[in-house]
Order: C-alpha cells, then sequence, then structure tokens
C-alpha cells in the first residue's frame, strides 16, 4: 500500500495557497514584491535540487540539514511470490538542535 502524507485528511482552507505563502513571506521581507519573493523561493530551491544531486547533502543555516540517504535492500512480497527490493536513496531532513528545541518548548510538559 502506497504511503499517503498526513495532510491529506487537511481541507483546502487550512492549508496555505501558493498566493498567500508568498505574500506572508514579503511580509516577512519588509513588503518586497511578491514577484520577486517568489523568483528568490524558486532560486533557493534550485540550489538545493543542484546540492543535492551534486553531494547528496546541503546545509541550510538555522533550519537544518537535507541529506539524499540510501535505504538498504528489503524483502517484500510481490503479490504470492518473496522478493527483494532494492535499496534506493530517500531525502531525509535533520533539522539543528536549536530549531528542534525551539518547537519543543512550545509542547507541554511530559506527565506520569
Amino acid at each position: 500500500m502506497a504511503w499517503t502524507p498526513p495532510t491529506k485528511h487537511l481541507k483546502k482552507k487550512e492549508l496555505v495557497s501558493y498566493a498567500r505563502f508568498y505574500r506572508l513571506l514579503s511580509e516577512q521581507t519588509n513588503f518586497m514584491d511578491p514577484n520577486a519573493v517568489a523568483r528568490f523561493y524558486m532560486g533557493l530551491i534550485v540550489v538545493i535540487d543542484q546540492e543535492l544531486r551534486r553531494n547528496k547533502f546541503i546545509r541550510l543555516p538555522v533550519i537544518g540539514d537535507l541529506a539524499l540517504v540510501r535505504q538498504k535492500a528489503r524483502p517484500a512480497w510481490v503479490g504470492r511470490t518473496h522478493c527483494i527490493i532494492d535499496g534506493r536513496e530517500v531525502l531525509k531532513f535533520y533539522p539543528k538542535e536549536s530549531f528542534r528545541e525551539h518547537y519543543n518548548k512550545r509542547q507541554p510538559p511530559i506527565q506520569a
């Protein structure tokens, strides 16, 4: 069975549209032109893509690291046949400790 993202159950109104995302990003950059913000954002995506293709790793300051990690080969059932699925590269995100702590502080304390 294919994996579906946990955002599938969200209604459209709860998700940020492209126009609203660029507008919010524009507000954070002192009301820069939303088209310029969109071009900058797409440039960032291109840089990330090129670095992942070249080095399979990129460090994003303040946020964390993105890496293409090779998964191990694993057994699987294909119909009634038992076979081995070859390893493949998957994208992993490793947040910086300070970034993780920022969001962990917002959680209520663990109660026993």
